[in-house]
């Protein structure tokens, strides 16, 4: 060996080490995104774990709704203190002291008259559970406003008008302009009213589409109608309803001052004598209005009006046939909603058939935002 040279390692040594490191950066990667996809997995099994909870859940609630309305003792009455408007709402500590959870049964409404108990509050131990039953005709159907007869059509209308003015929703042009548009989108035909919009002024917009011609299925669909904005939406929404029939009434006992004062064939001046008519709802010993209370009920209609005059006839009455079943189930970061519409059948006093639950429709994950109370 010559003075002064040096012993350098073979190439190949070199190469081996960058081999095996690059090997080893591959390995660790490949963990990393083995331990990733195992979290992503777990997380979508619970998820579906979540969302299934949730469904059969939602499917026991709307069960258990129908079951309520069906065992209705007195169908031909409706009002706030009944079982169907206590459902999903926690009955006072002191009735419920001497109830044992455990051994609850659904037993029939008409069971717990002839005890003299109580329905009391289940506790399924999930504090994001709620649900309850809403009464439709509480609210004014939009749907009323397309009707063939012409002067059932002008009752609806004044209607209508009534409670865009009472909601102080715009001034005269723009109701007149709701109004139009909302019967336009209503209407079998194609031809634009004197204030409304037919499919040929959606057309032109930025996204277009057509008008639906037919009676709404949902309130959602009030957004699609021309001067419907989101704020006009939130004000009438407490208010109204869209019910697959066109001449529904409203229902004395659970409908709000508001919506009786619009029953008035003039504009309305001050809600003062129909919310003191109302306000003997709120008795204790009070057991819903009669069908003689619904002459009382327009004399405080008149009371509120500008001048008197006689209210628009045959759209009060005591009982309901439509309700909405609404559940809220939220587990963990999971939420869960569903709204559905149900037809109580033969609810009219004067039918004797035996009453019938038919469902109308289900919406599911929009009712959250929707809903006023839950």
């Amino acid at each position: 060996m010559k003075s002064g040279s040096t012993i350098n390692p073979p190439a190949q040594s070199g190469l081996a080490l960058v081999t095996v490191l690059l090997i080893v950066a591959l390995i660790a990667s490949l963990q990393v995104f083995l331990i990733e996809q195992q979290h992503l997995l777990i997380r979508m099994i619970g998820n579906q774990k979540a969302a299934e909870q949730s469904f059969q859940y939602a499917q026991g609630i709307n069960t258990w709704a129908t079951r309520v309305l069906y065992e209705d003792a007195n169908p031909a009455i409706d009002y706030w203190g009944e079982d169907w408007y206590k459902f999903g709402k926690p009955v006072e500590q002191q009735q419920n002291q001497n109830v044992d959870q455990s051994d609850f049964s659904l037993q029939t409404t008409r069971q717990a008259a002839e005890e003299e108990e109580p329905m009391p509050q289940v506790d399924f131990g999930i504090e994001g559970l709620k649900f309850e039953i809403q009464d439709l005709q509480s609210r004014f159907n939009l749907n009323n406003l397309e009707d063939k007869n012409p002067a059932a059509m002008k009752a609806y209308k004044t209607i209508f008008l009534n409670l865009l003015e009472i909601l102080q929703i715009g001034e005269i042009a723009d109701r007149e302009q709701l109004y139009g548009a909302l019967l336009d989108w209503l209407d079998e035909n194609d031809l634009a009213s004197a204030s409304g919009y037919e499919s040929g002024d959606y057309q032109i917009k930025t996204t277009p589409y057509y008008s639906a011609d037919q009676k709404l299925t949902s309130l959602g669909e009030l957004r699609f109608v021309e001067g419907f904005t989101a704020e006009v939406i939130s004000k009438l929404r407490p208010y109204v309803t869209a019910l697959p029939i066109n001449n529904a009434k409203i229902n004395l006992n659970t409908a709000s001052a508001e919506v009786v004062a619009a029953l008035s064939a003039v504009p309305v001046t001050d809600l003062g004598s129909i919310s003191a008519f109302l306000s003997e709802r709120e008795e204790e010993a009070f057991l819903g209005f009669q069908s003689a209370d619904i002459q009382r009920a327009e004399s405080a209609i008149i009371g509120a009006s500008v001048i008197g005059k006689t209210p628009v006839p045959n759209m009060l009455q005591t009982f309901s046939q439509f309700f909405s079943v609404n559940a809220h189930i939220s587990l963990g970061d999971h939420s869960y909603c569903t709204r559905t519409v149900v037809m109580r059948e033969a609810a009219n006093p004067d039918d004797s058939a035996v009453p019938g639950i038919t469902i109308i429709g289900r919406e599911h994950d929009t009712f959250c935002v929707d809903s006023q109370t839950l």
